[in-house]
């Protein structure tokens, strides 16, 4: 299993933590990084084969790695057009490394390792991690799910119509890989397509008729880095979780 992680967006909103520092080295605790909760995360589940997709200071991110190698198997892809497009294009980027069975995650995500090993469960073609709440926001990446199958997956669909959300986690299995990268094969030709998030890529695959099924988390297992009170949300999450002693303790990055 290989994992895939989204890096190269430069994280205006969280400026000016970002201003001279990429997302996912924020420090969150105790000296480490947001990219190194996900690399322990994965590592709980016995995942060692990691692509990071970079732009934005993609050199510190390079410089980084370099503690883990041998460890951790870390390769790099280049998207020299992060600051013009969106994550669509980040995406068709690494899509060489998308032969065989991975799991995609945003690069500002934090999640427990149970998500990744309750994912690892799914024997389908493409399964999305959602979680459900009482109330959905204009930020958050709605879905609408029915009988184990996502329908609909966007921030514009209506919060009341929404009944669960995308985290920013999909595990491609079987012909999963191959009708992904056709599928962004083909978007990408669209110059319209350059600035829409790769998850319009699976819309339109369920659109074309694929199914698309969801392993469910739960709301505290999980969270993401995007606005400054997050920050403090996710190093609550860390202490609750152990997360970070964890880290330290096991030594496992």
């Amino acid at each position: 299993m290989k994992a895939i992680l989204i890096s190269a967006g430069k994280g205006e909103r969280l400026y000016p933590l970002t201003k001279n520092t990429p997302k996912s080295l924020l420090e969150i605790g105790n000296g480490l990084t947001l990219l190194e909760t996900q690399l322990h995360s994965l590592s709980e589940n016995n995942i060692k084969d990691i692509v990071i997709i970079v732009g934005y200071k993609a050199e510190q991110i390079e410089a980084k790695i370099k503690d883990y190698q041998g460890k951790l198997n870390i390769k790099t892809v280049f998207n020299p057009f992060f600051d013009i497009s969106n994550n669509l294009l980040s995406v068709w980027m690494a899509r060489h490394f998308m032969n065989e069975e991975f799991i995609s995650i945003n690069g500002d995500d934090i999640f427990s390792p149970v998500v990744v090993e309750n994912l690892l469960k799914s024997k389908n073609d493409i399964t999305m991690v959602i979680d459900e709440k009482k109330e959905y926001d204009d930020d958050d990446m709605k879905v609408v799910h029915k009988d184990g199958n996502i329908l609909e997956v966007s921030k514009k669909i209506d919060s009341k119509k929404a009944n669960g959300e995308s985290i920013g986690m999909i595990k491609f299995s079987n012909k999963g890989p191959k009708i992904y990268t056709d599928m962004l094969d083909e978007m990408v030709r669209d110059p319209e397509n350059r600035n829409v998030f790769y998850l319009k890529a699976i819309q339109r695959i369920i659109d074309k008729g694929f199914k698309v099924n969801y392993s469910l988390c739960k709301e505290n297992d999980w969270s993401e880095l995007d606005f400054h009170p997050d920050l403090k949300l996710i190093r609550t999450y860390l202490k609750r979780n152990n997360i970070l002693e964890n880290l330290i303790a096991k030594k496992i990055i």
